[in-house]
């Protein structure tokens, strides 16, 4: 594992990883997983019922959300539930439908 960044290094990173992506199973394709995660997360706001006063760390634009989630979903392979660092799945009660 890495060593974590900040939000907007972790975007400029991830970044240059579409521009250019790394070999799949290499050292850096795990980096760009892992910043691939942190910058899906760091744009979703913490309590969507409160989603004004709740500004996420990053504000992406609807065009690079879609590549970035492609990527993630290119990723994640035939595992409906994504690539996760500690190979979880769902839980009891968690919502699977699409929102």
């Amino acid at each position: 594992m890495s060593k974590a960044v900040i939000a907007e290094t972790a975007l400029e990173e991830v970044l240059a990883f579409l521009d250019t992506p790394p070999t799949p199973g290499s050292p850096e394709d795990a980096v760009f997983g892992e910043r691939l995660r942190q910058v899906i997360a760091a744009s979703i706001p913490s309590d969507p019922d409160d989603a004004e006063e709740d500004v996420p760390a990053l504000a992406l634009g609807e065009d690079l959300r879609r590549k970035l989630e492609a990527a993630a979903k290119r990723r994640s392979g035939s595992h409906p539930f994504g690539e996760h660092p500690d190979g979880i799945g769902p839980t009891l009660g968690m919502d699977l439908s699409k929102s």
